[in-house]
């Protein structure tokens, strides 16, 4: 048996560190397969392209896509939307991976949720080891909560869509020798639904610490502009439109709301109050000076598995109101912030007591960045080699 490691994701996310752990901790040739590396701001930018691969932490040799990549984004951009355009894209990219898997038969194949049924089966014939990296909490608890807030099936695919999604998603878990989760929430939801513990892997993300850490010399002002401060994917699941109904009640008082990432056109256009701000997608330096000039961080998304925003903004020092949706809220104690359900009283009390009491803010924001020190990509890399170390013996 070729002793070639597949690693399979239709995007980017933390893809490119887990395919240079693996090249220094496997011995063979560790490919990475991939629809797309990453989402472009502008599909036809080619050239963008070509200078974001420069910065990989993989090598040339290492990265395989299809040869007209581009043209098939064209087409799923101009002809399908939101979680449908998701959907057919997975399975082009499983087909595709499929007949490369069949080809070169490799030993370990680390298939992304939703993208890898069809590439499992063809390893399950001649017995090659199968992992899956999970991005989400067990598809029946995602359905479950996706009936109790019946505006998320907009963004997470309708009934029959959904459905097909859940289909794929049972099998996966099944083919799956192995599975990654990134946060106690994950495991525990896949305990519950009786996939066995043996099977299962906490490997937590990282930050990078060169990038996002706190402002040693930032001062205590009384009675200045509080400045909240989102950055993620701008969507109701993430609980955008919550917090834009939380700073129309805040009118009153010096408070302010910078959004940060993706999709901020669908929600200009929802409010015109002059204490929010909307940025758009900003690269990862900008983003920690954002923070480092912020006063805190507020996350309340209806369901997050882990949350890279949260651990980044606690990294930068700031304390951090998230909701108890969110995977990362494993590491918000009373000292560093507030997890609260979604209502708003409860945000807006938060928030408040932050403004008026700059010195517990500040504290707050301290004890944030050591609670999460050690959550750098190194301390990813070793959960990463202890799991495979394991599943190689």
């Amino acid at each position: 048996m070729s002793k070639i490691i597949f690693v399979t994701n239709p995007s980017k996310q933390h893809t490119p560190i887990l395919v240079h752990v693996l090249s220094k901790m496997l011995d063979g040739n560790v490919i990475w397969l991939s629809s797309i590396l990453f989402n472009p701001p502008f599909f036809l930018r080619k050239w963008f392209f070509l200078q974001q691969r420069r910065s990989f932490l993989v090598s040339e040799n290492q990265m395989i896509i299809p040869t007209q990549w581009w043209l098939r984004e064209i087409i799923l951009r101009l002809l399908f939307k939101g979680e449908r355009r998701n959907f057919i894209r997975d399975r082009l990219h499983d087909s595709w991976v499929c007949h490369r898997v069949k080809k070169y038969q490799p030993y370990i194949l680390i298939g992304s949720e939703k993208s890898c049924k069809d590439s499992f089966l063809a390893v399950k014939k001649y017995n090659g080891i199968c992992i899956l990296d999970l991005a989400q909490i067990h598809v029946n608890e995602l359905d479950k909560i996706r009936n109790e807030h019946l505006f998320l099936k907009k963004e997470w695919g309708n009934d029959f869509l959904f459905e097909n999604i859940k289909k794929i998603k049972l099998i996966e878990y099944d083919l799956a020798d192995y599975i990654l989760v990134i946060s106690s929430k994950m495991k525990y939801s896949l305990l519950k639904a009786g996939i066995s513990g043996n099977k299962i892997f906490s490997v937590t993300l990282g930050f990078n610490p060169q990038v996002f850490y706190k402002n040693p010399c930032r001062p205590i002002i009384n009675n200045h502009r509080l400045q909240l401060i989102f950055v993620g994917n701008l969507s109701e699941a993430k609980g955008v439109s919550f917090l834009l109904k939380i700073m129309k009640r805040l009118l009153p008082f010096p408070v302010s709301l910078t959004l940060i990432g993706s999709n901020a056109h669908s929600f200009r256009s929802k409010t015109n109050l002059p204490n929010i701000a909307f940025t758009g997608i900003l690269d990862q330096l900008t983003i920690a000076n954002y923070l480092r000039n912020a006063d805190v961080f507020v996350f309340p998304s209806f369901l997050d598995s882990w949350g890279m925003a949260v651990i980044e903004a606690m990294a930068a020092g700031l304390p951090v109101i998230a909701s108890d949706g969110v995977g990362a809220a494993t590491c918000i104690d009373e000292h560093s912030g507030f997890i609260l359900p979604i209502e708003q009283d409860q945000w807006i009390k938060a928030i408040l007591a932050l403004y008026f009491n700059p010195s517990l803010r500040i504290n707050m924001g301290l004890q944030a960045s050591d609670k999460v020190a050690s959550l750098t990509w190194e301390n990813y890399q070793n959960d990463l080699k202890l799991c495979l170390n394991e599943v190689i013996s």
